[in-house]
């Protein structure tokens, strides 16, 4: 067997259809606030009901359609497989420095840093933003962040599109390079909008992008305290922004229920909790209930620094994504609920995502692997290392990090007695150090392009 295979569950059957009938109700009874009388016009075409205040009802019968669409369509379903897991960059507003414990609001320089640093990153296979830039103009912080990605990086990457000005030179870049955009619509829990993300979702739509959705409802303030209500509010936000991608763009997106719960004690967001472990679980099974991929915020820790309970968090809540069949985790780098973005993190997620992939694979058995032959001849008291066997099958059955430590105590004191946020440290130092004079990834032709529509946006703003 070459993938752990695992079927856990946390909702029964019963209880699973009681969430789904308050989903369709939620949906038909109370509806979603839909601030864009185009989108409305055009889902009111497709059966649903425009009530006043632009709230639109998904009826029933039109929802159970919709799920059917979803079920019916050749899109990847969940399956029993634990899934691989990669890692993503969620743009923040902060860069936070360990070593010193500040923070600081994010540069661009900032970003052409973790640029470089993402080459070196095997499971962060898209060099996304990792701040805003303070130190370009908000309307277009957007556009220059996706330009400067796409002149030094080998990897696609984005950013989150920011606003409607941003996506039309968002929009020129990538239609320069022959790219497809990318666009997150996100929910205002409870069950609502904001007027210019559903413009934005709009404008990509009719350009050919790919639109995803993720809410972020939080269980106690946004969303009822309970894990079930927070569940059933979540996946009926869900399942309406499911229906108006379709009606934009003919897509069917992932289910992503990116929920929380939020800390009695001070209300903030709670990104670490063990409610995200259960989180995960019912979202692949409500995923797998509607016949598609789903994903959920786990891998995500409360902890501002890399510490035990970072690694703890972040570990139990990305295994049982994983054995859940979950395509997809929360972003990776993040310095507490979204209280910065470090490097140093984001160089400790890329090996820890290894180090579970590894798992998650699992183990090859065959006449070669166990390799009864060289069991026999080495016999009774001998010793493997210098086999032939062990050299062929070294690389595969052993799993090597620089990031985390194998040594004894003599020899890791020897070595100076380094945590794994100092070897963190060190390997950002080595691989981005000469990130100011990197080389662009695309000819100059290319570049001067792009830098004539960055120039065209600025000179908008200013």
């Amino acid at each position: 067997m070459r993938r752990i295979k695992s079927n856990i569950e946390v909702l029964s059957q019963n209880e699973l259809m009681l969430i789904h009938d308050t989903v369709l109700k939620i949906l038909d009874e109370i509806g979603m606030k839909v601030p864009n009388d185009e989108l409305l016009e055009m889902c009111r075409q497709r059966g649903c009901v425009v009530k006043g205040g632009q709230v639109l009802s998904f009826p029933k019968k039109v929802m159970e359609e919709h799920i059917n669409n979803m079920r019916a369509a050749s899109i990847p379903k969940i399956g029993d497989d634990a899934h691989k897991l990669y890692g993503q960059i969620s743009t923040q507003i902060t860069l936070v420095d360990y070593t010193t414990k500040t923070r600081r609001y994010g540069l661009r320089d900032d970003n052409l840093k973790g640029i470089m640093l993402c080459e070196h990153l095997k499971n962060i296979p898209f060099t996304n933003a990792a701040v805003v830039p303070s130190d370009v103009p908000y309307d277009i912080a957007d556009a220059v962040t996706i330009a400067d990605i796409q002149k030094y990086s080998t990897k696609p990457g984005g950013t989150y599109i920011l606003t409607p000005i941003g996506a039309k030179y968002v929009q020129r870049i990538n239609s320069l390079l022959g790219l497809k955009s990318g666009y997150l619509l996100e929910v205002i829990s409870p069950l609502s909008y904001k007027a210019d993300t559903l413009e934005m979702a709009l404008y990509f739509a009719k350009h050919g992008g790919a639109i995803s959705v993720a809410p972020m409802a939080m269980s106690g303030a946004t969303a009822p305290i309970t894990v079930s209500g927070t569940l059933a509010l979540e996946a009926a936000e869900v399942l309406g922004s499911s229906f108006l991608v379709h009606v934009m763009s003919g897509q069917f997106p992932v289910f992503g229920m990116s929920c929380h719960s939020s800390d009695p004690r001070t209300m903030l967001c709670s990104f670490g909790s063990p409610n995200q472990a259960l989180f995960a679980v019912a979202t692949a099974q409500i995923a797998k209930y509607y016949g598609v991929q789903g994903g959920c915020n786990t891998a995500l820790t409360d902890a501002l620094m890399p510490d035990f309970q970072g690694g703890f968090e972040k570990g139990v809540t990305a295994a049982l994504s994983s054995i859940s069949g979950l395509c997809s985790i929360g972003c990776q780098g993040i310095v507490g609920a979204d209280q910065g973005f470090s490097y140093e993190q984001l160089v400790i997620d890329n090996e820890w995502i290894d180090y579970l992939n590894y798992i998650t694979a699992g183990i090859e058995v065959t006449k070669e692997s166990i390799g009864y032959d060289t069991i026999k001849d080495v016999g009774i008291m001998g010793n493997f290392l210098g086999e032939e066997h062990t050299m062929e099958f070294l690389r595969d059955s052993y799993w090597m990090s620089e990031i985390f430590g194998r040594y004894d105590w003599a020899n890791w004191l020897q070595d100076g007695g380094k945590t794994v946020l100092e070897r963190a440290h060190e390997y950002v130092q080595r691989v981005a150090s000469g990130y100011a004079n990197m080389e662009p990834a695309l000819d100059a032709d290319t570049c001067k392009e792009l830098d004539k529509i960055v120039a065209d946006a600025y000179r908008e703003v200013t």
